[in-house]
């Protein structure tokens, strides 16, 4: 047997493929960024052809960085982004764009919706409060307003399943993550959900087929995607899971009781539980952990780490200058003047809803809010107060986990802001729990990866791959910083409840 495995993170503002040994140690990785469309104010798509040749580009640049032998590369396997939407024709062509998670036309579907099942109802049975990042109020809103569009489909996907038929698979597959992660799965019963489907008026046998086995091969790679991706011919293409199940996996959250904070363009702490538990307030989302045999149990941001590249991108055109200059990341530069600012940003506070809130506080009409500025504050004040505003939104999810009986020890921490020590400590003080960096800081491929070996027979099962995953470094809360902190996210929840009042 060969000795390498690839992972494919098809994230949702940028694609990176890594490459590992049966160990887990990552060889080589490249990362192309792409962007979103924005047709109306809220709406965002994408477009198939932006996506696929950067997948394809970004496998090919991987291995040739890595620098390793293609032919003795094992498996490949893939991580999606869940919760964006395709129709595809008869012919599998997509008849519209994309719409993305990240989408919250939904949200004016929310009163049909449950007119038709009570939310209650709809949460006992798929394990989701109903937000609108999730599929079922994108699908009710398509059919509503695009019903041509829905009945010409002959399938509606998400990107895990057309794009594993784009490399070879014989027919649309879904894992139990990406199906649950949709609002339209019985998640007890781990088959689709009739009701859901009449209630949003998508025809269920347009959906994929759910298996649950994990890693399943689905395709051999062909000459013509051998030429595209650098992959040799007759490589195993598995199936992977949701990127942040694939994230939870690769951070090697297979037993109950393991935490993870996932900071990426999404955000999101996810605690593996035994039992397909209903938060009592009908906050947290109930999902399939994807070949482990359980669950995880989760509430998430929309823009987490998002917000913070927002920042860069809208106000720090300098920090971007300068850092090509000297050949650093820009964050790193923005990082710098954060740690000049104190704890609370000098009273300015930033509530980081840029696409509505999510987590403990389902808001689809919430918005970025920037509050507390003077003559006086600095950029270093408005950079930490975005960074902070993350924290908070993340630290709502976790109280609403402890809130829900759930036993949270030690959060381990993937995705870009495992990066800054700065960051990291920030998330130790205002959580109270230490924070463990992985080793592997690409959990989301790394977890792809790991499937399709699974898949292949390279591990046993899922246990023995998650066993590659190891701790590189613990954060340890501060005590002494616990009371600024505390006094600052209680000014976050206090604007926040001040501007429900008064504009949502």
């Amino acid at each position: 047997m060969g000795k390498y495995l690839v992972g494919l993170d098809g994230g949702t503002t940028g694609c990176k493929t890594c490459i590992f040994d049966l160990e887990g140690n990552l060889l080589g990785s490249h990362y192309i960024e792409y962007g979103l469309e924005y047709p109306e104010p809220g709406q965002v798509e994408q477009l198939t052809e932006e996506l696929l040749p950067n997948f394809y580009a970004s496998i090919k640049k991987a291995i040739e960085k890595s620098g390793i032998d293609p032919n003795e590369i094992i498996a490949f396997g893939f991580s999606s982004q869940a919760g964006t939407i395709g129709l595809l024709d008869e012919n599998g062509d997509m008849i519209r764009p994309w719409v993305s998670w990240l989408d919250i036309r939904g949200g004016v579907m929310f009163d049909e919706i449950f007119e038709k099942m009570p939310r209650s109802e709809i949460y006992k049975q798929t394990g989701d409060p109903v937000g609108t990042a999730f599929t079922n109020t994108k699908y009710a809103w398509l059919s509503k307003y695009e019903p041509e569009n829905v009945a010409k489909a002959k399938w509606c996907v998400e990107m895990q399943e057309y794009f594993l038929k784009q490399f070879g698979a014989d027919g649309y597959y879904t894992d139990l993550s990406s199906a649950s992660r949709s609002g339209m799965m019985d998640i007890d019963n781990e088959c689709w959900s009739q009701e859901m489907h009449d209630v949003c008026g998508i025809p269920v046998e347009k959906r994929a087929k759910i298996v649950g086995t994990p890693g399943m091969v689905v395709a051999h790679v062909n000459e013509e995607m051998s030429a595209a991706t650098g992959l040799p011919v007759g490589t195993p293409v598995c199936m992977g899971a949701h990127d942040q199940n694939c994230c939870t996996f690769g951070a090697g959250a297979v037993d109950a009781g393991t935490a993870v904070l996932v900071m990426g363009t999404f955000g999101s702490c996810f605690v593996v539980s035994d039992e397909s538990i209903r938060d009592p307030k009908e906050r947290l989302v109930v999902k399939g952990n994807h070949g482990c045999g359980n669950y995880t149990i989760e509430a998430f941001s929309a823009t987490a780490a998002s917000s913070y590249r927002w920042f860069r991108d809208v106000f720090c055109e300098y920090e971007k200058v300068k850092a090509a200059e000297l050949g650093v990341d820009p964050y790193e530069l923005i990082n710098d003047q954060i740690a000049t600012s104190p704890i609370g940003a000098n009273g300015v506070t930033f509530l980081s809803y840029l696409q509505g809130a999510g987590g403990a506080r389902i808001n689809g009409n919430a918005r970025g809010t920037f509050c507390g500025m003077t003559l006086s504050t600095s950029k270093a004040d408005m950079a930490r107060a975005v960074m902070e505003g993350i924290c908070y939104d993340m630290y709502d999810i976790i109280r609403a986990e402890e809130a829900a009986g759930i036993d949270i020890g030690s959060i381990r921490l993937t995705g870009g802001a495992a990066k800054s020590p700065l960051w990291c400590q920030m998330m130790a003080d205002i959580f109270k729990h230490p924070i463990q960096v992985l080793e592997c800081g690409e959990a989301g491929c790394l977890g792809a990866a790991l499937y399709a070996g699974v898949g292949v027979g390279a591990y046993k099962d899922v246990k023995e791959a998650a066993g590659v995953v190891r701790i590189l470094k613990e954060y340890t809360p501060n005590p002494d910083n616990y009371e600024a902190y505390d006094a600052a996210y209680k000014a976050a929840c206090d604007l926040y409840d001040a501007l429900d009042k008064k504009i949502f």
